[in-house]
C-alpha cells in the first residue's frame, strides 16, 4: 500500500503521459501506477544501483518488466530522443539537486513536470518559472508528521509576484498551508536571540505578510 506522500502523486498523472520517474527508489509508487491502470508503460531510473536494484526486483515480483523500463544513471541523460518521454516525476530530492537534473537539452521536450520537493519550494518556482513553465496546481499535505508539498508545472509564460514565487500563486490562497507556516515562523522567532534585532524584524515582516493573506482567505 502506498503511503499518503506517494499517493498524493498519483492524481496528476494522466493516462496519455510519456513518462519518467527520477529517482524511483523502489519503485512502489510506479509499479501502483501501472497496476491501477493509471498508465501503460513508464521509464524509471536511480542514479544509486542498490535503490534501482530494489526497484528491479519489485517490478520482476509483479511481472511487470515489460511495462516499466529501468535505467540506471543521473537525472534526464538515461535519455534520447527516441524516448519521446514528455512527463517528469521527481519525488523526494532538494530543490538544487531538482534544477541540477532539469539542466538539460531533453527537457525541450517536456510538457509537464510533477515535482515533490524537500525543501526551498521559493527557489524551485522561481528556477523552474524562468525555463518557460507555470505552475498549474499545487498541494501541502501532512504524511506521518511530515509536511509536503506538491508542485505541477507545465508548458507557458506567466509573471509571478514575489510573494506567489515565496509562498504558491495557489498555496497562498490555501488558509491550511499559511497557518501551518504562520506557525512554523513563530516558532522560529522565538528562538531568535533578543540581540539578532534585524533577523528578528524581518521574520516580524514576514508573520505579518502571512497573516494578511490568512485574513484574504
Amino acid at each position: 500500500m502506498l503511503s499518503k506522500r506517494l499517493q498524493s502523486l498519483t492524481k496528476y498523472i494522466k493516462r496519455d503521459d510519456k513518462l519518467i520517474d527520477i529517482g524511483c527508489d523502489h519503485a512502489l509508487l510506479d509499479i501502483y501506477l501501472v497496476k491501477s491502470d493509471i498508465i501503460n508503460n513508464m521509464i524509471v531510473s536511480d542514479v544509486h544501483e542498490n535503490a534501482l536494484q530494489a526497484g528491479i526486483d519489485n517490478i520482476k515480483l509483479n511481472k511487470l518488466t515489460n511495462k516499466i523500463d529501468t535505467r540506471l544513471g543521473n537525472g534526464l541523460n538515461v535519455l534520447s530522443d527516441e524516448d519521446d518521454i514528455d512527463t517528469i516525476l521527481i519525488s523526494g530530492m532538494g530543490s538544487s539537486t531538482i534544477i541540477e537534473i532539469l539542466n538539460h537539452p531533453y527537457l525541450k521536450n517536456i510538457n509537464k513536470l510533477i515535482i515533490q520537493s524537500n525543501n526551498d519550494h521559493e527557489l524551485l518556482r522561481k528556477k523552474i518559472s524562468s525555463l518557460g513553465y507555470i505552475i498549474k496546481e499545487e498541494e501541502f499535505l501532512i504524511d506521518k508528521n511530515k509536511q509536503y508539498i506538491n508542485i505541477v508545472f507545465v508548458k507557458g509564460n506567466k509573471k509571478y509576484t514575489n510573494d506567489e514565487l515565496r509562498y504558491g500563486p495557489i498555496l497562498i490562497k490555501d488558509k491550511e498551508y499559511m497557518k501551518s507556516l504562520l506557525n512554523s515562523k513563530k516558532s522560529i522567532i522565538n528562538y531568535i536571540p533578543k540581540n539578532k534585532i534585524l533577523l528578528r524584524h524581518k521574520m516580524k515582516k514576514e508573520i505579518n505578510v502571512i497573516n494578511k493573506y490568512i485574513q484574504m482567505t
